[in-house]
């Protein structure tokens, strides 16, 4: 088990990142344009490069984690309460987190878009997971996040999963005013019906 908890907080995050990086090379090549896009706003590069920092951070902190080295390169936050049990639950909220977003991305099938698209999907997703959630994906990553800030407390562990949310925050209010244009009235219904997180 304990080889377990050493190993799979980065093969979650390495393994979710490539699933992820997949379903949208091949819902770009199914649509005929990138599904991938984060506008030119000042708060869009804001959230593109948050995201890329704090997977970047999680990778390398999860990676010396896995690799035994975690005092040479890394510095730890202390250990008083953080015994086998609160690893265990990081790694299984990690783990639930990334089952959820993978899933998530699933249900969205050709409408699975990354960041704000030059072109809005061809149909609202409401069914499946998004019945209960506007934002089940990202929800599951914010999941991810803050189950391996608990599984392996570093502090650059603590500090990615902070850029992570605030990533989040800022592109889904920037995906809702998407929406909002692109869908109108239909959207607007959603929300009401629906809440952001759950």
């Amino acid at each position: 088990m304990d080889l377990v908890l050493r190993i799979g907080p980065f093969l979650i995050l390495a393994i979710t990142f490539v699933l992820l990086f997949v379903r949208t090379r091949r819902t770009s090549s199914e649509i005929g344009h990138k599904a991938y896009g984060f506008g030119t706003s000042g708060r869009q590069r804001l959230a593109q490069w948050l995201f890329r920092l704090s997977i970047a951070a999680g990778l390398l902190v999860t990676g010396i984690h896995a690799a035994g080295i975690d005092s040479i390169v890394i510095w730890p936050l202390p250990e008083e309460g953080n015994g086998f049990w609160l690893t265990l639950a990081g790694f299984i909220g990690a783990t639930a987190g990334a089952v959820l977003t993978v899933y998530a991305s699933s249900d969205m099938g050709r409408r699975w878009r990354v960041g704000v698209p030059d072109q809005a999907p061809d149909t609202l997703v409401t069914s499946g997971l998004f019945r209960f959630s506007r934002n089940p994906t990202f929800a599951g990553m914010l999941m991810i996040a803050l189950g391996l800030a608990v599984a392996v407390p570093a502090d650059l562990m603590v500090l990615a999963a902070f850029a992570f949310w605030v990533a989040c925050e800022v592109q889904v209010r920037d995906e809702e005013a998407f929406l909002l244009s692109a869908f109108g009235n239909e959207y607007h219904d959603y929300m009401a019906r629906v809440g952001r997180w759950f």
